[in-house]
C-alpha cells in the first residue's frame, strides 16, 4: 500500500492580528491566584490612615490603597526592589490586573515605601491583625518568640568600631599634648605667666585638653605669626605649630562625634549609621539589624527591629511592640533559651502571661553531668530557718553580703545574696568544688531569679510545656526559614531604622497575605 503522509497541523498564531474587542485581563488569572488574596484582604482592611497622609491639593498621585497592593504583592513573589516591581507593572499581567493599569516609576515606588509607609506601618499591621482575628485565622492563644539578624544596606567594609575611635582619640590627644608643650615654649608670654611651671597639669601627669585651652593656644599662635616680622623661623614654626594643632583637634573632634554616635554600641556603618556589627549565621560579622517576631500557627502577629543582637534585652521593647499593636493578650509565651532572663519573667508575671521561655541552662540540667555534679550549687541543702546551705562535705555556708547587679544593656538591678563556707581547710573535696582562687567555697544566689526558673521549669517540663517545646521549633523558626531561604529576604534594602521596619513590616504583612492564601487553599482541597 502506497505511504500515506498527512500534514502537520498548527493552532493559528498571527501576532499582529488585531482583536475586535480586547481581552479582559480578569479572564487570564485564576480564581485562587495569591494576587486575588491580596486584593480581598487589603480591600477589607483599614487604610484610612495611609489616605489620611495625603493632604490634598496639587497634581494628582497615584491611590495609596493600590500602591499597598502591589507592594505587598510583589514581596510576597520575591520581589523587592523598586525598578524591579516598575518592571512588573508594565510586563505581568497579575500587576497589570492588581494595579488596574497604573504605572508608577521606580522613584515614585521607593519614595511611597520610604516616605508615606514609613509612617504608617504600624496602623496597616494593626489592621491586618484585626483581619486575621475577625476571620479565625489566630486567637491570640500560643505565642512563640524569636529574633534573627538580616544584613543591613551597608558596605562591611566601611564600619566603625567604638574600640577603634577610642584608642585613635587617646592619640591625637597624646600628640595634642605634645604640640601644646612645644606651644609653651615658644610664647614667651606664657613663661612670664606661669614662671617655672610649663603647663597646668592634671593629677595624672596629662595635659588636660579642652576646646576652651585649644582656642587660646590658636590665638596665641595666631598673634606671634601676625607680630613676628624679622625672626621669619619663629613665625614658621608657630604657623606649623599651628597647623598641627588644628588637625589633632579636628580629629579629637571627629572621634568625638563616633563614640557619641555609637553610644552603647560597639561600632556602627557607614553608610547605614543605624546598623550593628552583629555576628551572622554563617559565623560572618556584617552591618545589621536584629528582627524579632511574634508567631501563632506560622501567622506573624508581631515584629520589631532593634540595634543588638541579645535577643534577651530586646524582648521587653517587643513586648510593648505588642501592646501598640494590638490590645489583645496571648495566653502563654514561649521562647528558646535566649529570653529566658529574671526580668523577662517579672514582666510576664505582671503582665498575667504564661511563662513559657527557657533560661540559658535548661537543657543543661537535664543532662547526667548535671546530676552527678554534687558540687553544683542546685544541690547544696538550703535551710530557710538559719538561712544556710550546706555542702556534700556537711559544711555551713552562711550569708556574707547582699549587693545590686545593674545589666549593662537593660539597666535592670538585680538582688544577689553571697554565701560563704565557714572553713574550706582541710576539706578532701575542696580542689573539686572550689572553682575560684578564694579560700573558702562561695556561691552566689538570686532568690527572685531562683523562684522564676522554678516556675518556668515546671511549666516546660509539663505536658502542656512538651508540646509548645515542639511547636515552637516548627511554628516560629520556620516562618524565618522561608523568609530567607523560599523568599530570598535576607538583606533589607532601605536604611536607617525607621526605614528597616517599615521595610520589615512589608516582608511580615506579605507573609501573612501568603498565609492566608495558603489556608485558604486548604480548605478548598
Amino acid at each position: 500500500m502506497p505511504k500515506i503522509t498527512t500534514k502537520a497541523v498548527f493552532k493559528t498564531y498571527s501576532p499582529d492580528q488585531p482583536q475586535l474587542l480586547p481581552q479582559s485581563l480578569e479572564d487570564l488569572i485564576a480564581p485562587d491566584h495569591l494576587v486575588r488574596v491580596v486584593r480581598r484582604v487589603i480591600d477589607q482592611m483599614d487604610t484610612t490612615a495611609m489616605v489620611n497622609q495625603y493632604p490634598g491639593g496639587g497634581s494628582s498621585a497615584y491611590n495609596p490603597v493600590m500602591m499597598i497592593k502591589v507592594i505587598l504583592y510583589a514581596y510576597a513573589i520575591g520581589i523587592c526592589t523598586g525598578r524591579k516591581i516598575a518592571r512588573a507593572l508594565r510586563q505581568d499581567v497579575t500587576f497589570l490586573w492588581l494595579a488596574a493599569y497604573n504605572q508608577p516609576d521606580f522613584r515614585t515606588i521607593n519614595e511611597f515605601r520610604s516616605g508615606k509607609l514609613k509612617q504608617t506601618i504600624d496602623e496597616l499591621f494593626k489592621s491586618m491583625l484585626m483581619f486575621l482575628v475577625e476571620h479565625g485565622y489566630v486567637k491570640f492563644e500560643n505565642y512563640f518568640v524569636d529574633g534573627s539578624p538580616f544584613a543591613a544596606d551597608a558596605n562591611r567594609h566601611k564600619m566603625v568600631w567604638k574600640k577603634n575611635a577610642e584608642r585613635y582619640k587617646e592619640m591625637a590627644e597624646k600628640k595634642c599634648e605634645e604640640v601644646l608643650r612645644q606651644i609653651e615654649a615658644l610664647n614667651e608670654v606664657e613663661n612670664r605667666e606661669y614662671g617655672d611651671c610649663d603647663l597646668e597639669e592634671t593629677g595624672d601627669g596629662k595635659v588636660k585638653i579642652t576646646q576652651e585651652k585649644i582656642s587660646e593656644k590658636i590665638s596665641q599662635l595666631n598673634t606671634i605669626i601676625e607680630k613676628t616680622t624679622e625672626q621669619k623661623k619663629k613665625k614658621r614654626r608657630a604657623a606649623t605649630l599651628k597647623k598641627q594643632l588644628e588637625e589633632h583637634t579636628e580629629k579629637i573632634n571627629t572621634y568625638n562625634g563616633q563614640l557619641a554616635h555609637a553610644g552603647e554600641r560597639s561600632g556602627y556603618s557607614k553608610t547605614d549609621p543605624d546598623a550593628v556589627a552583629m555576628r551572622m549565621k554563617n559565623d560572618e560579622t556584617l552591618p545589621a539589624y536584629n528582627a524579632m517576631i511574634g508567631t501563632e500557627d506560622q501567622f506573624v502577629v508581631n515584629f520589631s527591629i532593634h540595634q543588638t543582637g541579645s535577643d534577651m534585652a530586646c524582648f521587653k521593647p517587643h513586648v510593648e511592640q505588642l501592646e501598640k499593636h494590638t490590645d489583645k493578650k496571648p495566653e502563654v509565651m514561649g521562647g528558646d533559651a535566649g529570653f529566658g532572663s529574671e526580668q523577662n519573667y517579672e514582666l510576664l508575671e505582671q503582665k498575667e502571661i504564661g511563662n513559657y521561655l527557657k533560661y540559658n541552662t535548661f537543657h543543661y540540667e537535664q543532662t547526667r553531668q548535671h546530676s552527678t555534679d554534687l558540687f553544683h550549687k542546685d544541690h547544696f541543702t538550703y535551710d530557710s530557718a538559719t538561712d544556710t546551705f550546706t555542702c556534700p562535705n556537711y559544711k555551713q555556708l552562711m550569708l556574707q553580703s547582699t549587693t545590686q547587679k545593674t545589666n549593662k544593656t537593660t539597666g535592670y538591678v538585680s538582688t544577689v545574696k553571697i554565701y560563704e563556707s565557714e572553713s574550706c581547710e582541710g576539706c578532701p573535696f575542696a580542689a573539686e568544688c572550689k572553682k575560684s582562687e578564694d579560700k573558702n567555697r562561695k556561691v552566689a544566689v538570686n532568690e527572685r531569679w531562683e523562684k522564676y526558673k522554678k516556675q518556668a521549669r515546671g511549666n516546660l517540663m509539663s505536658e502542656k510545656g512538651i508540646a509548645l517545646r515542639k511547636q515552637r521549633g516548627c511554628d516560629v523558626e520556620s516562618v524565618f526559614g522561608d523568609l530567607k531561604h523560599n523568599q530570598h529576604f535576607r538583606r533589607f534594602h532601605l536604611r536607617g531604622k525607621q526605614k528597616v521596619k517599615a521595610e520589615f513590616g512589608i516582608v511580615v504583612l506579605s507573609h501573612n497575605l501568603r498565609k492566608i492564601h495558603f489556608h485558604d487553599l486548604k480548605k478548598v482541597g
